[in-house]
């Protein structure tokens, strides 16, 4: 009788010590893993957040030319008027961006996207009181 007991007691501890590693390791890991996507923005954070682009029109490097605009989307609302104010600078940068792409790069959703990031982070780069969060392509023609 006095064995079952003490293997009881062996037990309910181990199960105990695991449950407790168990749960530490757990808000551990939601503590300090990085965060993948912030809970999504309204349609009211987004347009205090947001500077959006003239219509640039430039050649590309196979003799195209394609006619784009997009919406930047900054990480705060400091980070926006600092876009705002370095709005022809953003605009030149995404001309030598552009300028120096064939039309099969802007073709299709992957090479879209890989320009978008490219100019997030490349914009991010010349901010110094932000950074840029997402790049919205809101239209493109490749002629």
């Amino acid at each position: 009788m006095m064995g079952n007991k003490k293997t009881f007691i062996i037990m309910f501890s181990m199960l105990l010590a695991i449950s407790a590693v168990g749960a530490s390791g757990y808000y551990i890991f939601t503590m300090f893993s990085p965060k993948t996507e912030a809970s999504v923005p309204t349609a009211e954070e987004l347009e205090e957040l947001t500077v959006e682009t003239e219509e640039i029109t430039t050649n590309l490097l196979d003799d195209a030319y394609v006619k784009i605009r997009f919406k930047i989307q900054a990480d705060s609302k400091e980070g926006k008027e600092e876009l705002e104010k370095r709005l022809f600078q953003v605009n030149n940068l995404i001309i030598y961006e552009i300028s120096g792409m064939k039309t099969e790069s802007l073709k299709g959703p992957a090479g879209m996207a890989g320009l978008e990031k490219t100019l997030q982070g490349k914009i991010s780069k010349i901010m110094l009181d932000g950074k840029v969060s997402k790049v919205y392509t809101t239209q493109k023609i490749i002629q």
